[in-house]
């Protein structure tokens, strides 16, 4: 059942000695008014309460039809009277309210929703780079000696692939021995890698005839185990 926006208000016709007669006749027909339309009162507004209408948060809004075609609502947040949208025309009327947004249709109806920020986007994690593998240590010399010529010999022991290594006093390469390049030749000296069988190795140092034709032999261990020196040719 509709209920008017508006109270009624009462209208009494005094029409002369005939009303004083008829005064209970005439107060029942003049509660209503002679003619008037239920749900409208007697200026002619035709405002009339239409639904309540929950909003988000606790809101609501109260609908009135207030002509053909034509709403309005009352907006309430917190228990307080905020704004009131008016739909005419066919056009819809909106509203923002804080978060708060609502819409007034056409026909009556009313849709609301509350606005949230936007969650934050969680920024990409890098893909974690591997950590890099650590270089192995390189190989210590099991033996080191220095050679008759100051350059210094480094013996490195295997029953497969012995080697030496062969550098000057300030650390620079001269040679490098194994079983595929046993010998090698630096500033008139030739170093030689000599296989003694039964997987043991020994390394001479052979001086030229001109500087004396001196000769070293060294064992894997760079113990000193024999010399010797060229006979001259008579």
């Amino acid at each position: 059942m509709r209920v008017t926006r508006r109270s009624a208000r009462t209208a009494a016709v005094a029409t002369g000695a005939v009303a004083v007669l008829l005064l209970p006749a005439a107060g029942a027909f003049a509660a209503d008014g002679p003619g008037q339309a239920p749900g409208a009162d007697a200026t002619g507004s035709s405002s009339v309460f239409w639904r309540n209408v929950d909003l988000p948060g606790g809101g609501l809004a109260k609908v009135y039809q207030d002509g053909p075609g034509r709403f309005s609502a009352e907006i309430y947040t917190g228990g307080s009277l905020v704004d009131t949208l008016v739909s005419t025309d066919g056009q819809p009327a909106r509203g923002q309210f804080g978060a708060l947004r609502v819409v007034l249709r056409p026909d009556g109806t009313v849709s609301s929703w509350q606005e949230t920020a936007p969650a934050p986007q969680p920024k990409p994690k890098p893909d974690p780079k591997p950590a890099p593998k650590p270089k192995p240590a390189p190989r210590q010399a099991d033996a080191r000696v220095t050679l008759p010529d100051g350059n210094t010999a480094r013996f490195y022991k295997s029953a497969s692939w012995p080697r030496v290594e062969i550098s000057r006093p300030n650390g620079h390469a001269v040679a490098s021995l194994d079983l595929k390049h046993p010998a090698a030749a630096h500033h008139g000296w030739t170093y030689r890698l000599v296989d003694t069988g039964k997987h043991r190795y020994e390394l001479a140092a052979v001086d030229t005839p001109k500087q004396g034709a001196r000769s070293s032999v060294y064992d894997f261990w760079g113990r000193l185990i024999d010399t010797y020196t060229a006979r001259k040719a008579s």
